[in-house]
């Protein structure tokens, strides 16, 4: 060892002895004085002052701004981006075109594929066409056979009913005839002279001859008369044959189109063209709600690498998640109101409530040191905040307004023996003598304690991490200031 070093480690040491020294007559001087009400410091306490203010009792979160509303636009892989019409950050409305993909080799399939169709579908109506006709005419048909043979009918009963009314009028005929002759022969037996007989019985003798010659008439057109009816049944029969005749062709036309569902097409084509349309349609993005594009994955002229086009976020509904410790996450609940700051914002206080809590360890963490879940929505439409911020957030848990309160390293004592504070009393020539004043502990927020009970009023100075001082002690403090 230099003897430099020897000097200073002897100097030291010295230092160290006449500290003690001093401290030993210091003690000395105080026990002389017994006790006295006043002492001296060497140095100068630390304060702060009792006051009327908020306190509140919270949990901190750390996290970032973000949409509680957000959607991942998707679209075509396969083909080359012909218009992008959005950047990161522009705002968009439902229903925007956000990009147009390159259709044009979709079009031409499709409208080949539709030509075709077209073609396949003329040829299948004209058949149809055909086959309906042959149906309406056979139809037609059947009402016309049907007129004719109702009219047959008609004409049949009516030949039938002249029938019988003309041998019934035949047979009255030959009934007055005989009557009129029965008359004659009477007259002819009661005659009074020859003369009178005669001519009732010429009379008798020409009546009964013309009844006879009529009856003989009727009799033989009675034997005809059944051909009348043989000839209404041949109308009727062939009244049912004309129905019959017709309900087949017509349902011989019928089956003809009914075939036709059951015709074997190729429906491959119309699937392809279904598929196509759907496909040219997507090929036009359009926004699915209003919001901010806050992520994009493609670019104009290239092909996409990935599905997911772009991502649209809601900024007039902004949350922040950040993760809440295990012995923390118990105390909070879904509804507590929150203070949200940020460095962009500045000590404005924004106003958020707890939205949501993940009541489960994140996949990404397989323990609690990482923390549980918490998103706290924004409930400040105005707020400033934009996506991607970075913010602080105070969970209140508990909170007390406009009450008497201390800084909490200024409180002493327990519970057994109760509370209490130093209160620093100016004395006017720039010291402070030390009051001890008891307290009753109230709701204890981050930095102050309430005071419910207790000597002690706003403005009062009161020594913080009050160590080394009794009540009565003179003492120097820098008092802070309000």
């Amino acid at each position: 060892m230099s003897t430099t070093k020897k000097k200073k480690a002897k100097l030291i040491i010295w230092l160290v002895v006449i500290a003690v020294i001093i401290g030993i007559i210091v003690m000395v001087v105080r026990n002389i004085i017994g006790g006295a009400a006043v002492s001296l410091t060497l140095f100068n306490q630390t304060c702060g002052k009792a006051k009327q203010t908020d306190l509140i009792n919270y949990v901190n979160l750390s996290g970032k701004v973000s949409s509680s509303d957000k959607v991942s636009v998707s679209g075509e892989q396969s083909l080359k981006v012909k218009k992008l019409n959005v950047k990161v950050g522009d705002n968009v409305k439902k229903g925007d075109v956000l990009c147009v993909f390159d259709s044009a080799e979709l079009e031409e399939q499709y409208n080949t594929l539709v030509a075709n169709s077209e073609k396949a579908k003329g040829a299948s109506d004209y058949n149809h066409s055909i086959n309906q006709r042959n149906l309406d005419k056979a139809k037609n048909e059947k009402t016309d056979a049907l007129n004719k043979a109702k009219e047959a009918i008609s004409n049949a009963e009516k030949k039938r009913d002249e029938a019988y009314n003309k041998y019934n009028d035949m047979r009255a005929q030959a009934d007055q005839l005989y009557s009129e002759a029965d008359d004659a022969y009477n007259e002819m037996l009661s005659a009074e002279d020859e003369n009178a007989a005669a001519d009732a019985k010429k009379r008798w003798q020409t009546l009964s001859s013309k009844a006879e010659t009529v009856y003989e008439a009727a009799e033989t057109f009675e034997s005809n008369i059944s051909s009348y009816d043989d000839a209404v049944k041949a109308a009727n029969s062939a009244y049912d044959d004309a129905v019959k005749s017709a309900d087949s062709v017509i349902q011989s036309a019928q089956d003809v189109i009914d075939a036709e569902k059951y015709s074997v097409t190729d429906t491959s084509s119309e699937k392809q063209i279904k598929t196509l349309k759907e496909q040219i349609e997507k090929c036009t993005v359009k926004a699915p709600k209003d919001g901010v594009i806050t992520q994009l994955n493609i670019s104009e002229g290239s092909v996409p690498l990935t599905s997911e086009l772009m991502t649209i976020e809601n900024t007039s509904e902004l949350v922040i998640a950040g993760k809440v410790n295990e012995a923390d996450i118990l105390k909070i609940e879904e509804g507590m109101e929150a203070d949200v700051k940020t460095s962009a914002t500045g000590d404005k206080i924004i106003a958020g409530k707890v939205k949501r809590i993940e009541r489960i360890i994140s996949s990404e963490s397989q323990d609690a040191l990482g923390g549980y879940t918490v998103e706290v929505s924004i409930e400040d439409k105005e707020s400033g905040l934009l996506i991607g911020m970075s913010a602080n957030v105070k969970i209140i848990l508990d909170k007390r307004t406009d009450v008497l309160a201390v800084p909490f390293d200024a409180v002493e004592g327990g519970e057994n023996d109760g509370y209490f504070v130093f209160v620093a009393v100016p004395n006017g020539d720039g010291k402070y003598t030390v009051r001890k004043r008891t307290m009753e502990k109230g709701f204890e927020g981050d930095y102050y304690t309430e005071v419910l009970k207790g000597d002690i009023k706003a403005g009062d100075i009161v020594i913080t991490d009050p160590a080394g001082i009794d009540d009565g002690s003179v003492i120097s403090l820098d008092v802070p200031e309000d």
